[in-house]
């Protein structure tokens, strides 16, 4: 984070700005990303947001956002004024924690399953033999 010089300099070169205390400042964008995470913190994040916001943060369409929240895999209501889905920020990360977690151990099992030899290699497949595999019906025996 570097203080800015001019209102000029931020427009032309800053992809985020935020201003406090008489004085503005040029933020990466992971800085401004943990600046909102920290005011999150601070608004308990219960700030609410559409489908295509939260599509936007698990980064899916707002079509599946809105197959989760109708499928109850999140919470959400309905805007009063114009009956739009609404689902709070904390609803969101919680959710993308779980799917995280899932990911996790699913990679976690595969890694294990493979050490255990669950899975078939191409060089050692299961049932293979010596010998040339013959089409169904055909058999290697002389008569």
């Amino acid at each position: 984070m570097r203080l800015a010089t001019t209102p000029e300099e931020i427009r032309t070169s800053a992809r985020f700005a935020i201003q406090g205390y008489g004085k503005t400042y040029e933020l990466t964008e992971e800085e401004f990303a943990a600046a909102l995470r920290a005011a999150d913190c601070v608004s308990d994040d219960s700030r609410a947001l559409t489908t295509g916001e939260a599509a936007e943060i698990l980064h899916v369409s707002a079509k599946t956002v809105a197959r989760l929240l109708d499928s109850g895999k999140m919470p959400f209501y309905r805007n009063n004024g114009t009956g739009h889905r609404m689902v709070k920020y904390r609803d969101i990360v919680n959710y993308q924690r779980t799917v995280e977690k899932r990911h996790h151990a699913l990679t976690t099992a595969r890694a294990l399953a493979s050490d255990m030899g669950g899975y078939d290699s191409t060089d050692n497949k299961k049932g293979s033999s010596s010998e040339e595999e013959l089409p169904v019906g055909v058999n290697n025996r002389a008569d």
